[in-house]
């Protein structure tokens, strides 16, 4: 493979190219750089918070407690941190589900440390207002709960245009390697549409690259309601959108979803260990859709796409089992599932011409595997080798746009040692202010949600 420029110029053998740099692929496997279609990068300084919390627990604690205890330098470094370990684990395209959006300098501070950890992708700034525990503490659990659940304040679309004036400038040569796009407000699929209208004007008005959100319908004692039918038809999902969880969404918003070319992420780890509901992937997929896994957080499990798509694979195989009242006689293949990480996942995220696939003229987002010598040898079928047999800690060797970026195992200018510390102390600090926020305001402001 002949990579020139940040893109793949050809894949062949006895490929002439005298004077390149040679990366050793002998007996490695070649993918393509993995899809991550919903991630919040910010809680990479949270590793292993919300590892036995369930998803109330997890909103009360993270999303109006912990989110409102980072500073601009905390939030660099955590955005850092999540680029690098995407990186480590063989990511190369992110979709950054920003949703600590507290100041300005700490929108500033997020992207910079996205952009500056080499991954690619989209930074989606959250129109979602979140607790500033430093400078504006929410008063009592009605103003926190407040803050949280209502119109995004109007500050968010003006920061946003910094926040695009910062990437302009850190991507002096206009390279695109990130991007910058809107996350919803959290609310959105449960609004009435006369409220849902004008926020969705306002997000067109900002022009961003990619609209995502977590999305669902109402479900509830038998009824459901959907907003998703009226907004496409409308007009407001047109451009790059991509949806994530979506669990209890009926067949005829997956049928739209799928003519509407709008993108759908399931992140098996979380949906599955709190319980969110059945993973709609495959289903979007099997109707000519596209969808994409996503890690989502990793304060609760690692950044690791091959064991999200295994994790979705067995539950896949164990749901038809279920369904089908025995053991099936055919099984969704172990190939469907590693495409939602490489080609399929890259059409669902808006980026199927750039990436997803190693083919000369797309970027040249590469990762090289090395199976472990016993654990995964001999290998014969490199597919089964990844989904059962490889894992993140075997990611060898990552190119993002042709800049190699991880080589023999070790990240490339990154001293992980002084990482580790300065996230040591970073998370003691935050660690030290959570512990002095009012446990009454916190707990309180979901009471009667959760």
């Amino acid at each position: 493979m002949l990579v020139r420029g940040g893109r793949i110029i050809d894949v062949g053998g006895n490929l002439s190219a005298a004077g390149a740099e040679v990366v050793e692929a002998g007996g490695r496997i070649v993918v393509p750089g993995f899809i991550d279609g919903h991630r919040h990068a910010w809680q990479s300084l949270l590793h292993g918070l919300a590892t036995d919390w369930g998803f109330a627990k997890y909103m009360r604690l993270v999303r109006g407690g912990y989110g409102g205890c980072f500073d601009a330098d905390d939030a660099y470094l955590a955005n850092l941190l999540g680029g690098l370990e995407s990186i480590s684990a063989g990511i190369t395209t992110v979709v950054d589900h920003s949703h600590l959006q507290t100041s300005a300098d700490i929108s500033n501070a997020l992207v910079r440390g996205l952009w500056d950890s080499g991954v690619g992708g989209y930074f989606a700034y959250a129109l979602q207002n979140a607790p500033d525990w430093e400078r504006r503490a929410p008063s009592d659990p009605d103003a926190l709960a407040n803050l949280l659940t209502r119109t995004p304040d109007p500050e968010h679309d003006e920061n946003y245009r910094r926040v695009r004036k910062t990437l302009a400038d850190l991507d002096q040569d206009g390279s695109g390697r990130l991007r910058l796009g809107v996350a919803l407000p959290e609310t959105t699929p449960y609004l009435p549409l006369d409220m849902v209208r004008p926020l969705l004007e306002r997000v067109r008005a900002l022009e961003p690259a990619l609209v995502t959100g977590h999305w669902n319908a109402l479900v509830h004692e038998g009824r459901y309601v959907s907003t998703l039918a009226e907004l496409v038809e409308e007009g407001f999902f047109d451009g790059v959108t991509v949806l994530s969880h979506c669990n209890q969404l009926d067949e005829d918003d997956l049928d739209l979803m799928a003519r509407a070319h709008i993108g759908l992420v399931t992140t098996p780890g979380t949906e599955g260990g709190m319980g969110l509901g059945p993973y709609l992937a495959p289903r979007i997929v099997g109707r000519g859709g596209a969808a994409a896994l996503g890690v989502d957080t990793t304060c609760y499990a690692q950044a690791d796409i091959l064991g999200e798509a295994r994790a979705l694979l067995d539950a896949e195989r164990r749901d038809a089992a279920v369904a089908g009242g025995g053991i099936p006689q055919e099984v969704l293949p172990a190939r469907t599932v590693l495409e939602l990480a490489t080609a399929t996942g890259a059409r669902a995220v808006g980026l199927g011409d750039e990436v997803g696939s190693l083919t000369p003229g797309k970027r040249a987002n590469i990762t090289v595997v090395l199976p472990d010598p016993v654990r995964a040898r001999p290998f014969r079928d490199p597919v089964a080798t990844l989904l059962h047999y490889a894992g993140a800690t075997d990611v060898e060797t990552v190119l993002v746009d042709g800049e190699i970026r991880k080589r023999a195992g070790r990240l490339v200018g990154i001293d992980t040692t002084d990482l580790a510390r300065r996230s040591e102390e970073s998370l003691d600090v935050i660690r030290r202010r959570f512990a002095a926020l009012p446990t009454d305001v916190v707990d309180g402001a979901w009471h009667g949600v959760f």
